[in-house]
């Protein structure tokens, strides 16, 4: 059985939406496997992680979200190799092929010796680092490959997300490590919608109107309006996330194009920002969590896919089917 595993160089390198797009160009029966919980959602019938719960639906897997990403990454009660091999034959045994998620990180469990590099030596799955094409991601990804290289681990190669230049990809393979594809940034893979982000920060929705617009960026407010409507002007279709008590900067968002505000600290707006914003369409969402746990929680949702997004779910196959060398990958 032919099993890879998809490791993270670095946060936000968009590993859940290549190992997604790989898996659907799969040609045989495959598998899924992820060890580690990372991103709770609400599934069926209980919390379930955000990866598992997306490649069952679309890979239509009957094993359980649980099965499938069964252990929590704790410092203190490390889970051992032998049970997370156990749990991955467990998913594995009726698949021709395998995929096998890391965490957002591949070096995570490294104190524990469940690296991602780690848990792939051990299940036979060879490696394919999911990078960027900043300098910081190129210099782990050659790193990571020496690493491995090093202890025996296989090394399949490398897929650089975002990012179109020839000369990144030449810089790695003069280094002796193989490209298997360079995949362009899509904006479109990551919209979402003012309705998302009342979800994803549980927040009271204050007025409803424009619940459907579409988010294309995200600001953080916490300095003067005068300075602020510098920048929200150039910034269309955003998301404004400032303090509830932060009237001015709410009211001077809404003289720009804007698709929600988001308030946090758990603080209603007062009656002019609601009056403007029922004017405007723009709806208003409040939170209880500060602004900069809001801010990380909205970053999350940045690269959240949604299995019922049938024409995300297809345009991510498209993009990973054209850019990506199948066959060298599973060769």
């Amino acid at each position: 059985m032919k099993s890879l595993f998809m490791g993270s160089v670095v946060e936000r390198s968009g590993k859940s939406m290549v190992t997604l797009g790989v898996a659907l160009n799969c040609p045989k029966h495959i598998g899924y496997f992820k060890p580690f919980v990372e991103n709770l959602i609400t599934g069926r019938e209980a919390l379930v992680d955000q990866d598992a719960y997306l490649m069952k639906k679309a890979l239509k897997l009957k094993a359980k979200e649980e099965d499938l990403c069964p252990f929590m990454y704790d410092l203190t009660r490390p889970v051992s190799m032998e049970r997370i091999v156990e749990a991955y034959h467990r998913v594995s045994h009726d698949s021709e092929m395998m995929i096998v998620e890391g965490t957002r990180d591949i070096v995570t469990g490294c104190l524990h010796g469940v690296s991602g590099m780690a848990i792939a030596k051990a299940v036979g799955a060879e490696v394919v680092l999911v990078t960027t094409g900043t300098s910081s991601a190129l210099d782990k990804t050659s790193m990571l490959s020496g690493m491995m290289k090093a202890q025996g681990i296989p090394f399949k190669g490398a897929v650089i997300n975002m990012c179109s230049e020839p000369d990144i990809r030449a810089a790695l393979e003069e280094k002796g490590i193989p490209v298997l594809g360079m995949l362009p940034e899509v904006r479109e893979l990551k919209r979402f919608t003012a309705r998302d982000i009342a979800d994803v920060v549980n927040a009271e929705i204050v007025v409803e109107d424009g619940l459907s617009n579409i988010v294309n960026e995200v600001l953080v407010g916490a300095m003067t309006p005068e300075t602020a409507l510098t920048t929200m002007r150039r910034v269309q279709r955003k998301a404004l996330i400032t303090g509830g008590d932060r009237a001015d900067l709410q009211l001077a968002a809404l003289t720009t194009d804007t698709s929600c505000l988001v308030l946090t600290g758990g603080l209603p707006p007062v009656k002019q920002v609601v009056a403007k914003a029922y004017e405007e369409g723009v709806p208003i969402l409040v939170t209880r969590y500060n602004t900069l746990e809001t801010a990380e929680m909205i970053d999350h949702l940045i690269a959240r896919i949604d299995p019922s997004d049938t024409a995300k779910v297809n345009k991510i196959k498209e993009l990973v089917g054209l850019n990506v060398d199948l066959k060298a990958l599973w060769a």
